[in-house]
């Protein structure tokens, strides 16, 4: 019976020996596809602001976060992502910000569909309340974009303008558990 445990115990070791192999080739592989995203974007003129992550740590970031998925298996997170242009930097990186934001929203917009039929279905309307559901998703999302707090910035770079100026890419990541939860919020707040 002892030399089954001690067979079980060594099968389990190594068994997470080749699981973590598994993890850092998985690292490995995603670092040096970031270490590649990262050339060719410098060779577009794109660099990161003062004090910003180097290039290919911020690209590595967001690789990791698009792969992490919950528990069941879905994306953990939802992405969003702008390129903006304008005279100062701050103007162009606000800007910018503020659509990929949107696009975080755009991105919950078929969940708040489904959850906007849902309610539209068992909420009674009288005459002349009729909404559309397509109407509260389009309000819904301007709202969501609104509420998400601190997005996490997974890229930020920006380059300058041939005809003057700057430009700012900007790639943000919200948790989607979160974002859903803001979605309900301002369905909620439309729909009474």
């Amino acid at each position: 019976m002892p030399m089954r445990l001690i067979r079980i115990v060594m099968a389990v070791v190594l068994l997470g020996i080749a699981t973590s192999t598994v993890y850092a080739q998985s690292d490995k592989d995603l670092a040096k596809q970031a270490k590649k995203e990262a050339k060719q974007l410098k060779k577009e003129g794109w660099k990161v602001p003062v004090g910003g992550l180097p290039m290919e740590q911020q690209l590595l970031k967001a690789y990791k976060l698009q792969a992490e998925t919950d528990a069941d298996e879905q994306p953990k997170y939802i992405f969003g992502q702008a390129m903006s242009g304008g005279t100062f930097y701050d103007a162009a990186k606000i800007q910018a910000t503020e659509l990929a934001k949107a696009e975080l929203a755009g991105n919950i917009s078929t969940d708040l569909t489904t959850l906007v039929t849902t309610k539209l279905e068992n909420r009674q309307t009288g005459p002349g309340e009729a909404t559309s559901a397509s109407e509260i998703v389009q309000k819904g999302k301007a709202l969501v974009s609104q509420k998400l707090k601190m997005p996490i910035t997974l890229i930020e770079l920006f380059r300058d303008r041939k005809e003057g100026g700057m430009e700012v890419q900007v790639r943000l990541a919200y948790d989607r558990e979160k974002a859903m939860q803001a979605g309900m919020d301002a369905v909620d707040s439309l729909i009474k």
